[in-house]
């Protein structure tokens, strides 16, 4: 019991309660709904994952944490995460505080070398609260949002002409799909370029392996109703995917762009340029007034791009880390 409240574990019947608590805080593009979040749980179990909640006398949700490893998504490489929220109303309160202290006690019992997590720039108190637990800032990302309505595509290069003189072809994902002479196929040959090009993202560690194709596809390309296939392009060369921009759009009619990356080969060609400008007149024609998007710091060649079609920054989302020096001295 902190502050009168009792925290305890969550339980597959918490889902919809958390879903809707940690929408209720999501930055915009950021929502999921409740069904989406079931497929992906069953998609990949983390076994080694510790949920933590805490309910107020009314039963009503007033904070969530938890700390888990990624599961499949992991990789299996002891990489550790938490996430701690706590109502406005709730905090300062000693709640916070509690919930991490569990988390880290579990982590450290899987030897795992360290713990990260992430803070709003827009919240300073996450920032002064993780600082207060040893935690120090190691990599930023940023968050940034386009005004359709406001977007001029005029003053930009055609995107056919760009697609024409690099000599591949860029259309929406669902066209492309539909045309494949085996749709499973053409998925794996989409996943298998995403997750070649995703491990240039300029990142302080290198990303995890990606789970196999047959484990995600499912939840990846069947079952997100986030996943905006008209929405989504595919670059291809001679039958090849060599390009992939998706964009999924949330319950609240937000458009954000899940990953944009092209390969090596490829690169220096306006190719991801050409299809965002793409996506962006979809979206325009389906009326979506909000496009959001996610660059690391040091991914200067996207956050460019980004910045030429109007992009404004939000305020950083800074990536901390705790590491257990006791692990490295056993």
């Amino acid at each position: 019991m902190i502050a009168g409240l009792p925290i305890r574990e969550a339980t597959a019947a918490d889902l919809e309660r958390l879903v809707e608590f940690q929408n209720r805080y999501a930055r915009p593009g950021r929502t999921q709904s409740v069904e989406l979040a079931r497929r992906f749980e069953a998609a990949n179990p983390e076994p080694n994952r510790l949920f933590l909640i805490a309910e107020d006398p009314a039963g009503i949700l007033v904070a969530a944490a938890s700390a888990s490893d990624g599961g499949m998504m992991g990789g299996g490489q002891n990489r550790w995460r938490a996430n701690v929220r706590v109502a406005p109303d709730h905090r300062r309160q000693g709640l916070g505080s509690a919930m991490l202290e569990r988390l880290e006690a579990h982590v450290r019992t899987k030897a795992a070398p360290k713990l990260q997590s992430a803070v709003r720039g827009e919240e300073p108190e996450g920032l002064a609260f993780a600082e207060k637990h040893g935690y120090h800032e190691y990599h930023r990302r940023y968050e940034s949002y386009l005004d359709l309505p406001a977007f001029d595509p005029t003053r930009f290069e055609d995107p056919k002409a760009i697609e024409e003189r690099a000599g591949v072809r860029i259309d929406r994902y669902d066209t492309l799909e539909a045309e494949a002479p085996e749709k499973v196929a053409f998925q794996r040959a989409m996943y298998e370029s995403m997750s070649v090009t995703q491990m240039d993202i300029p990142r302080p560690e290198p990303m995890p392996p990606p789970p196999p194709f047959e484990a995600v596809r499912e939840v990846y390309f069947e079952s997100n109703d986030t996943f905006a296939r008209d929405c989504s392009v595919v670059a291809v060369r001679d039958g090849r995917v060599v390009g992939t921009s998706i964009t999924g759009i949330d319950p609240e009619g937000v458009a954000y762009t899940f990953y944009t990356g092209v390969d090596r080969a490829e690169r220096g060609k306006g190719l991801a340029l050409a299809m965002k400008l793409t996506i962006l007149a979809r979206l325009k024609e389906r009326g979506i007034k909000v496009f959001g998007t996610t660059n690391d710091e040091a991914n200067a060649p996207m956050r460019g791009i980004n910045a030429k079609l109007g992009y404004v920054n939000s305020p950083p989302t800074i990536e901390v880390e705790k590491v257990f020096q006791k692990v490295f001295q056993r």
